[in-house]
């Protein structure tokens, strides 16, 4: 019973990878549909054979929920996704893509760099969707008007939303994820990941830059026109002040939890929940805004989690997961290759099959393998720490191979498809992207490297 189970929980599995390369249904539709599945099966089996199945496989109840389902993950995000529509609302984001002009003082390759820094901390900070959708705009309001291609201007933003979302805990849900199941803090990602994550960013914008040398000149006319965006108020971007105190004196707070020490036992997860528990109190949230909120709440991101988390515990129960170790450990006895595997497996995959899916499926993995006596991991925490990070990097970087690689990449996609000039394609994204995503690779590959060597 116990084959027979994990080959039906595999067979669902990679239907779910089957749908969502070919976009033929919803993802969440499809990983909420087979983790109901996975259920059902393991009740049916769990009640006639009992004694033919694994104790794991006997947890997989709705009882038992919280065995299998991270809800500090998903508190996490929840609690994010209240939060950060109140700052968009105010109209924060506008303001700080009005500085961004201003402090470029019309010149368009200061502009670049700014944007491309500016991106990439908003999105490790806040929602890196909400991010693009401010600066897109305002990108094809200034290039539109000078008569300038917008294409390299979106692809620096997409690049630098994934790459800046590396950084922290809260950047991406690929991080959530890790961060809970290895155990790691705010202040671990933040002191870990920020620097290499910066020489990314710097060497992206930089290659862009040197690509598109003659791009960035710009003609007496058009600079006259530049200058005028510079006039722009940012205080008339305004659009609740009241809001917009209220909204970051609270994300302030969330942060201030995030960083405090872990030994206090105060979970990230239960930061969030209770910021956003205080900005509906504060605000006294009628049921309108409530409407808007949930509309702003990502549930196919929910929805899709509870069906993996499920699936992928079901692959555990069977005994799935460990021959994968075992796989594994065959091929890569060296721990030095088997974090590097791991790295550029995760970066290669996350393009065309996205970063979170292929998270999910490593973090039980990844758990396997350090918990093997066998390969080192167990009595040097540092190697146990560079192994996740490895994935982390992986997944995040190569997030942007394709244009359907993370969120930021589809919803920017979309936002070019009416563009008289800069549409972006699948085949132009990835003929531009995928040199930068190799080099960005090979940065966090040396960053492992030095890790392993040093510590």
């Amino acid at each position: 019973m116990i084959v027979f189970f994990g080959a039906v929980v595999l067979g669902l599995m990679v239907t779910i990878y089957y749908f969502i390369i070919s976009s033929k249904m919803n993802k969440a539709a499809i990983a909420f549909s087979a983790g109901a599945i996975v259920l059902f099966l393991a009740a049916i089996l769990s009640r006639f054979f009992p004694g033919d199945i694994t104790e794991k496989m006997k947890l997989l109840t709705l009882d038992d929920l919280s065995t299998y389902v991270d809800f500090k993950t998903l508190g996490l995000l929840i609690g994010m996704m209240i939060l950060i529509p109140f700052i968009e609302k105010s109209g924060f984001f506008q303001i700080v893509a009005i500085y961004v002009v201003k402090l470029s003082k019309g010149n368009l390759k200061s502009l670049f760099i700014i944007t491309g820094f500016i991106v990439a901390l908003c999105s490790a900070f806040l929602n890196n969707v909400s991010t693009v959708m401010v600066f897109v705009p305002i990108i094809l309001a200034i290039t539109d008007s000078i008569n300038k291609n917008p294409f390299p201007f979106l692809i620096m933003v997409i690049l630098s939303a994934n790459l800046g979302g590396a950084a922290t805990l809260i950047g991406d849900p690929p991080n959530m994820l890790v961060g809970f199941a290895a155990d790691i803090s705010f202040v671990e990602f933040l002191v870990n990941l920020s620097p290499v994550v910066f020489i990314a960013i710097a060497t992206v914008i930089f290659l862009i830059l040197k690509k598109e040398k003659k791009y960035f000149s710009l003609s007496d006319e058009q600079k006259d026109i530049m200058n005028k965006f510079l006039k722009a108020d940012p205080k008339m971007e305004i659009k609740d002040k009241k809001l917009l105190k209220i909204s970051l004196t609270v994300f302030v707070g969330a942060m201030i939890g995030f960083v405090l020490p872990s030994d206090l036992g105060i979970d990230p997860s239960l930061v969030s929940l209770l910021a956003a528990a205080i900005i509906l109190l504060i605000l006294k949230v009628n049921n309108e805004t409530m409407e808007y909120i949930f509309k702003k709440i990502e549930w196919e991101t929910i929805f899709f989690f509870l069906g993996m988390f499920t699936v992928i515990y079901g692959l555990q129960a069977a005994g799935v997961i460990d021959q994968l170790v075992n796989l594994l450990v065959t091929v890569f006895p060296n721990t030095f290759f088997l974090i590097l595997f791991v790295l550029w497996f995760s970066l290669l995959l996350s393009g065309f099959l996205s970063a979170v899916p292929m998270v999910m499926i490593m973090i039980p993995l990844v758990q396997s393998l350090v918990s093997n006596p066998a390969l080192g991991f167990v009595s040097n925490s540092s190697l146990t720490e560079t192994i996740w990070w490895a994935l982390v990097l992986g997944a995040c970087f190569g997030g942007n191979t394709t244009s359907v690689g993370a969120a930021a990449n589809i919803v920017v996609t979309g936002m070019s498809k009416n563009l008289e000039k800069g549409s972006i394609t699948f085949s132009n994204y990835v003929r531009y992207s995928f040199p930068k995503v190799m080099i960005t690779g090979i940065i966090a590959s040396v960053y492992i490297i030095i890790r392993i060597v040093l510590f």
